[in-house]
């Protein structure tokens, strides 16, 4: 086990409207929008991570920051915290074991959490990270799909359970924002210093920023149907497309009405669709970027977290601020699904409800 893992101070309890300013900030370069506003909600926090399970998408997931884990058994119509044995509710990012939908992970400000049981329960993965800002998490999808790699504020880790290793070499910074994987493996890290590639057998990151305006990327996303083809989120340049694995990034901004990028999504096939959150709601594009229109004007301003359904595409989900929207119509309209939460703990569920 990789024991060498330098311990920082933990990312410590904010309101909604710190996170907001945290996720908006961190840099003197960043333009401010028109609109800055976080909308407050049951979720007791600021939702930044949604996840469907793909086996049964009754079962809905949000992380929020502040709030801690909820779930969902009906596809968002009521709510139960998922907090049992999570200590902390700074939570970043959620990820569902592509390999075993029951096992779930969460990136919180003082490491990696583990449920085995669909979030009735948690522990903490290994206390090698236990005091690290864990802001985004991807399992392998060649390997072992408990093989995760995941980004923080000191670089980019890889492992599992207690065995774990930096790979950081070749990274400009160490201030890692978010990972995709390639179905083939390859790794995509967005920094605040451009975004950086990673073969599967590589043992650096390579640069891959020629034409990225802005390089203070806070989203990325492969195209499913061409693995070449991504798009990033940035702070205050809007979208930026490339079709050649990164060699090459041109602006995709034609109707997009804000340039502060927190999430992104593409929907597969026959519904294949680009989303992007932005500190003004949701935008929509059907033909790889050359024109985005806006969706939803039922949702609120700031759309950290975008997730669907991978068995309904047209079925999607947004977190803004402590409140989450659903779609059944691709984007046309939305509504909120966040109004009734058990707060008192996920024991009264069972698990393989």
């Amino acid at each position: 086990m990789q024991r060498n893992l330098r311990k920082r101070p933990a990312f410590r309890s904010l309101s909604a409207g710190w996170v907001a300013l945290f996720l908006l900030s961190n840099s003197a370069q960043v333009s401010w929008a028109n609109h800055v506003h976080m909308e407050p909600g049951p979720f007791l926090g600021v939702v930044l991570s949604i996840a469907v399970n793909p086996l049964n998408p009754k079962t809905l997931y949000c992380a929020a920051f502040n709030g801690g884990v909820f779930r969902s058994k009906d596809y968002g119509k009521s709510w139960t915290a998922a907090n049992e044995g999570l200590p902390n509710r700074q939570v970043f990012s959620l990820l569902i074991n592509p390999g075993d939908p029951d096992r779930l992970y969460i990136g919180t400000d003082q490491g990696i959490y583990l449920s085995a049981d669909q979030g009735a329960s948690w522990r903490l993965l290994t206390p090698a990270l236990k005091e690290w800002n864990i802001r985004s998490l991807v399992a392998d999808p060649t390997e072992d799909p408990r093989l995760l790699y995941v980004a923080t504020d000191q670089g980019i880790l890889k492992g599992k359970e207690n065995n774990w290793k930096r790979i950081s070499k070749g990274l400009a910074s160490k201030d890692a924002r978010t990972l995709i994987i390639s179905r083939h493996g390859e790794l995509f890290a967005g920094t605040f210093d451009g975004v950086f590639k990673k073969e599967k057998k590589g043992s650096s990151w390579v640069a891959r920023n020629h034409g990225l305006e802005d390089k203070r990327v806070r989203a990325l996303a492969i195209d499913p149907s061409s693995q070449s083809t991504l798009y990033a989120g940035t702070a205050s340049g809007g979208v930026f497309k490339t079709t050649n694995g990164g060699k090459e990034w041109k602006a995709a901004n034609r109707g997009l009405l804000n340039s502060t990028v927190l999430s992104l999504m593409i929907t597969p096939e026959p519904y294949k669709a680009l989303y992007a959150g932005t500190v003004d709601g949701v935008f929509k594009s059907l033909d790889g970027g050359k024109r985005w229109f806006a969706t939803g004007q039922e949702l609120p301003f700031t759309v950290a977290s975008l997730a669907f359904d991978l068995s309904e595409p047209r079925t999607l989900y947004a977190g803004s601020g402590g409140r989450l929207f659903k779609s059944g119509n691709a984007g046309e309209k939305w509504e909120e699904v966040s109004h009734q939460v058990n707060y008192f703990g996920s024991n009264p569920l069972s698990a393989k409800q």
